[in-house]
């Protein structure tokens, strides 16, 4: 008896030819990918030009695998953290490690260049006033060379000098804005530095900073920057405020005067009889001044008792002022008031 298959022949030659293609592809995909990730990169060692077929992503990677060591000393352009496009060029310049002996002082410098002349400049001299130098300047640099400059020396110099004491700010919105207070001044510091000078021919250069310490540490200036809104109104802290006459009648009182504004954070504008806080209006204790008395206060002017205060008792008054800035200049003062009805 005859098997029917169950799938169609037609079927299992597509599954067989799909067989044979997937493997085809991922290997294609494969050598196109790994083609597409490829880059061609230069790269210039010290003159000397190769190219190279990377797949590398930053310039270390590429130096790593063209065998190119590098250390501090050496200059590498881009810097070896950048990432790499296809069509870049690296460029590294390897330093030489040379002795330079500028007339006793011997100095180990590792030179980015080619020639004598380039290890004088690396010391800090200049090649132009080294009238004596061997070998001679044009010579091409080897590794542990030394080179002599007689007609150079090292003279080291030190100084001290004063450390300007670190400004801290503190936002102040009792102050008026653009106002500054010194809080707290700090007191200046000390340092020493170390100077080496190279004298060429008996003539000084200029001078290069070799060392550094603190001897003693700057203190801290503690500044109040004011913050606070100036506010141009009748009796403004900022304009000249004319106090009338005294009366010539009334009963006199002796009185410590404060004063407040309804502009210091915490306070409104209303007062305990509900009328409005502004200049002109004072608090009191109403068993000493009672509620409604008109008085006048000298350097104040003539004023109203509409207002009162947990802290006002007895004999005190607090003097209402339009601006922050007027009840700092009026402190806290002792006046002989008078008291008109």
């Amino acid at each position: 008896m005859r098997v029917r298959p169950k799938r169609s022949a037609r079927f299992l030659k597509l599954q067989h030819t799909i067989a044979a293609v997937v493997p085809v592809l991922i290997v294609t995909l494969s050598i196109t990918g790994f083609m597409w990730a490829q880059k061609e990169v230069t790269v210039v060692v010290d003159g000397r030009t190769v190219r190279v077929d990377t797949q590398a992503d930053d310039v270390a990677s590429v130096l790593d695998e063209a065998g190119v060591s590098v250390d501090h000393s050496d200059v590498v352009s881009p810097a070896p953290d950048e990432p790499l496009e296809s069509g870049d060029t690296v460029v590294v310049r390897h330093s030489v490690p040379v002795t330079v002996d500028l007339g006793g002082d011997k100095v180990k410098v590792d030179v980015v260049g080619e020639t004598v002349a380039d290890a004088i400049v690396a010391a800090g001299a200049d090649p132009s006033s080294a009238t004596a130098v061997t070998p001679d300047l044009t010579r091409p640099l080897e590794a542990g060379m030394t080179i002599e400059a007689p007609n150079m020396y090292v003279r080291v110099m030190q100084e001290e000098s004063t450390i300007t004491p670190h400004v801290e700010e503190q936002r102040d919105s009792l102050l008026p804005k653009g106002e500054r207070r010194v809080i707290t001044a700090g007191e200046p510091g000390r340092v020493l530095r170390v100077y080496r000078v190279l004298v060429t021919n008996g003539i000084e250069g200029t001078p290069t900073l070799s060392a550094e310490r603190v001897v003693e540490r700057p203190g801290t200036t503690i500044v109040a920057v004011g913050t606070g809104v100036k506010h141009r109104s009748a009796g403004s802290a900022y304009r000249p405020v004319k106090v009338p006459k005294p009366p010539t009648g009334g009963r006199k009182m002796r009185v410590e005067a404060t004063g407040y504004s309804p502009r210091e954070p915490g306070l409104d504008f209303h007062t305990a009889t509900g009328a409005r806080a502004k200049r002109g209006v004072i608090a009191v204790d109403p068993r000493v001044i009672p509620l409604g008395t008109r008085v006048y206060i000298p350097g104040y002017g003539y004023a109203v008792a509409r207002d009162t205060g947990g802290a006002i008792k007895g004999r005190r008054i607090d003097l209402c002022f339009d601006t922050v800035a007027e009840c700092y200049r009026w402190g806290r003062r002792n006046v002989t008031i008078i008291i008109l009805d």
